[in-house]
């Protein structure tokens, strides 16, 4: 039985194995979107700021809570298995100048009460409710805010694993025309029209292309890893980006873009301002401090008692008893302890004016700096979309003039070299600016 034990163990250990590894083999398609909706469902930062806004709600609970009846209730049984002795004067029972021992009360007793207070009017309480429900907004804005920086790090790494791929597409239809060059040039050399030295040449450079692709897939790698890690994904996973680099032209790119930005779309900007409205709440509550708050409470109860000799007789017969009371607290004199701490307040709502206005002035700094960044990033693109088409008619000027023995292996090479580097920088310059259109729409409050 043991044995069979073991053996079911060591099956169902094989099956879970070969899940988690079908589950990794398994390939991922990605979009763009689809990468983003994954992150926002999946990134820990986002569940942890969602988490906050379910502990606030239940905050915004624990403070009503505090103006609904509470009722208690509570029961009790005894026995006195030794009843108290009082002296009284024998007065009482006709033996004048002497004192009488005497015993009150029986054996058992059972008893119940029930109490309800209740909170009448506390304005300390109702402003303290407000509050509380401000600060769930305050949580659903860090919530937003941690979702904004997500789509900022997927798009970022998003873009740099597809520049990653692209780069490593580039180089791979480089090194398959250095090939073919050098197995041309092979022929040419066993046919007595070229070097040795031409064919050694164009080895060389494929040798470096290929050291260079092999690295630059491991950077692709990483880069993939980032990404999954930046979605809270397993970053082992298997996965395939499907959507393109973004295109920039002169005709989709506007030079006047995010001109009518309002600061007030920042979520920053929403945060100091509710930020604020907290401290105005919080300044009220304790001024409300000076007004008296009521409480009410009911009690009511009932008894029920045996003798020694008839234990049988609880329940017999109940006594009820019960209260009703108002208790008014009227604050007169706190050694001032409150106006201390509104003093404090109004110091806080000083500071918190002075963050909106630097805010406000740093918030219109980095959308200067962001939209600088997006228009240079665009010439540079330009520079670098014309820089390729020169060298890719320089590379076939020099391909043509060493196929006819005009030209040497060093010129095509280098030609081919500097066109496989134009290429590299177009590419690059498109990441920049794709990088720089993300950063300025979240300067702008538009991710």
């Amino acid at each position: 039985m043991k044995y069979n034990l073991l053996k079911s163990l060591f099956i169902i250990s094989i099956l879970i194995g070969t899940i988690a590894v079908s589950a990794q083999d398994e390939v991922l398609e990605l979009s763009l979107e689809s990468a983003q909706e994954l992150a926002l469902k999946n990134n820990f930062n986002v569940k942890n700021a969602l988490l906050d806004i379910d502990y606030a709600n239940h905050q915004v609970n624990e403070v009503k809570s505090m103006g609904l009846p509470q009722i208690s209730a509570s029961g009790s049984f005894s026995n006195q298995y030794e009843i108290a002795t009082q002296v009284l004067p024998g007065d009482f029972f006709g033996a004048p100048g002497e004192t009488v021992p005497v015993q009150f009360g029986v054996p058992f007793n059972i008893s119940g009460t029930a109490t309800l207070n209740q909170l009448l009017f506390d304005g300390t309480f109702f402003l303290g409710l407000k509050a509380a429900s401000e600060f769930v907004k305050v949580n659903e804005l860090l919530a937003s805010k941690s979702e904004i920086d997500v789509k900022d790090g997927v798009l970022k790494a998003y873009y740099m694993a597809l520049i990653a791929n692209s780069n490593v597409g580039q180089l791979e239809k480089s090194l398959e025309n250095i090939k073919k060059l050098k197995d041309e040039t092979n022929a040419m050399y066993d046919a007595g029209f070229a070097e040795k030295l031409d064919v050694d040449r164009l080895i060389l450079s494929a040798s470096n292309l290929e050291i260079n692709i092999n690295n630059l897939k491991s950077q692709s790698e990483l880069a993939k890893k980032v990404l999954l890690n930046s979605m809270g994904l397993d970053v082992n996973q298997k996965v395939l980006l499907t959507s393109e680099l973004p295109e920039f032209s002169e005709e989709n790119f506007a030079e006047n873009y995010g001109l009518d930005f309002n600061k007030e779309s920042r979520i920053e900007f929403q945060m100091l301002e509710q930020q604020q409205e907290l401290n105005e709440l919080d300044l009220k509550r304790w001024k409300m401090g000076y007004i008296p708050s009521l409480y009410g409470m009911i009690n009511y109860g009932t008894n029920t008692f045996g003798t020694e000799n008839n234990f049988g007789e609880l329940g017999d017969d109940w006594y009820p008893n019960g209260m009703f009371a108002l208790s008014l607290n009227v604050p007169i004199f706190d050694g001032f302890y409150k106006k201390s701490k509104t003093d404090q307040i109004k110091v806080n709502i000083a500071k918190t004016n002075n963050s909106i206005e630097q805010l406000s002035n740093g918030i219109s700094l980095e959308v200067s700096q962001a939209r600088t960044v997006y228009s240079s990033a665009f010439k540079s693109l330009e520079l670098q979309k014309k820089n390729v088409t020169l060298a890719e008619e320089i590379y076939k000027t020099t391909s043509i003039k060493f196929k006819e023995g005009v030209g040497s292996s060093f010129e095509l090479i280098t030609a081919e070299s500097d066109l496989t580097q134009a290429r590299t920088n177009y590419l690059n310059a498109l990441y920049d600016l794709s990088v720089a259109k993300v950063s300025l729409d979240k300067a702008l409050g538009k991710l």
